[in-house]
């Protein structure tokens, strides 16, 4: 399979309903499950069919992700020969500017360029908000055994699993033909929340010359390079398009609930195993350091951490990320703390997301819920009265 597909990551996920984690980061750099990110799990998912190189196309800046990300050797992206991480960054600034003497890159070439240099047969488009881990190599053979023009992933789902805004589509199948994709309508639209509904997964695989076609549409009529839009551009042409069902694990995170119950699902074994063992192991740039130390007078229960954490208070239902302190006396539940955030003495923390280099002062409390987990932004300082001095 190498060599045979070019994969279009589409990185311009809105992150509105996920500020502040989102402040200085896309929504594919935000930490996950103690040491990933949500970029891991596709870049993982293409290691299963050994693509060579990669596009990413960003909305904002890039850096967090960049930094991650490297030259992509940890998901055999380095390869001298045709390899490489291609990155398109602050793609929302390029189209505002587009049309003025300042617009410096081309949406639509750079799309064009990445897949027609490239000697792969087949284009796939994927992004990182649907947190799932699909075996591309099933879907490839999938699509054909099928010999689908278009094939594009779903899984079926209740209304209730997702936002009542939702800016995500349900697919819409044929009658004669279960697996065969007739339409799709906006999921916003959908209010019966025990309907079932086939989540359009924003992950689509269609051969070259059919992509470039479709490439050229979307250009001409000034759309998004979407899976949502490729699939009715495919309907306007009368191509056929096939839907593989995905049975795995999968949260879309499309706001500041779904990322924090994501999180707290990964301490549930059988979600943990169903995304992390089901298909490709899921890969991430190493950070190898000492394992955490806990103090005799720590109290763990169904929590995880990462390597380099000291503990000496109490901590239950809780995500732990690396080099995290939390002193004798405090006690953290229902949360989760991001990297070289420190937790004095007699803190309480419950429901709260706090995110990479917060520190809270001794005796500060701080409560929030599960519908609404309260989130501190990087490099605050929460203090005893409540005041919170943030950072980001």
């Amino acid at each position: 399979m190498r060599n045979k597909v070019a994969p279009i990551l589409n990185l311009v996920e809105n992150s509105d309903k996920l500020k502040p984690l989102t402040n200085r980061r896309p929504v594919a750099a935000l930490p996950f499950g103690c040491r990933y990110r949500l970029i891991d799990f596709p870049f993982s998912s293409l290691t299963g069919i050994e693509v060579p190189s990669a596009a990413l196309f960003i909305s904002g800046s890039g850096h967090s992700l960049y930094d991650h990300i490297r030259s992509g050797s940890t998901w055999g992206l380095e390869s001298r020969v045709g390899g490489g991480v291609f990155t398109h960054s602050h793609i929302n600034l390029k189209a505002e500017l587009e049309g003025t003497e300042l617009y410096t890159g081309n949406y639509y070439d750079d799309h064009y360029h990445f897949v027609s240099r490239s000697n792969a047969e087949y284009v796939l488009l994927m992004g990182s908000n649907m947190l799932s881990n699909v075996q591309l190599d099933s879907l490839m053979r999938f699509h054909l055994k099928k010999e689908s023009d278009v094939t594009v992933v779903y899984k079926k789902i209740k209304r209730g699993e997702v936002r009542k805004d939702s800016i995500h589509t349900s697919l819409s199948m044929s009658e004669s033909d279960s697996e065969r994709i007739v339409g799709f309508n906006s999921i916003a639209d959908l209010t019966d929340t025990e309907n079932a509904l086939l989540l359009n997964m924003e992950i689509m695989i269609l051969d070259k010359e059919t992509f470039l076609k479709l490439l050229y549409k979307a250009r001409k009529q000034q759309k998004d390079v979407t899976v949502k839009n490729l699939i009715q551009f495919s309907l306007d042409d009368d191509k056929t398009i096939f839907g593989y069902e995905y049975t795995g694990y999968l949260k879309v995170i499309e706001d500041i609930s779904s990322y924090f119950q994501a999180n707290m699902d990964m301490l549930n074994e059988d979600n943990f195993n169903a995304l992390f063992y089901r298909a490709n192991p899921v890969l991430t740039k190493p950070k190898n350091s000492a394992p955490t130390y806990y103090g005799e007078q720590s109290e763990i229960n169904n929590a995880q951490f990462a390597n380099d954490c000291e503990v000496y208070g109490k901590v239950q239902n809780a995500v732990i990320f690396r080099k995290v302190s939390i002193a004798e006396g405090a006690q953290v539940e229902n949360s989760i703390i991001m990297q070289d955030s420190c937790i004095e003495e007699d803190v309480y923390l419950n429901h709260v997301i706090l995110d990479k280099h917060v520190y809270v002062k001794k005796g500060a409390r701080l409560e929030g819920t599960i519908e609404n987990p309260i989130v501190v932004a990087k490099d605050s300082i929460i203090y005893a009265e409540g005041d919170i001095e943030k950072g980001e």
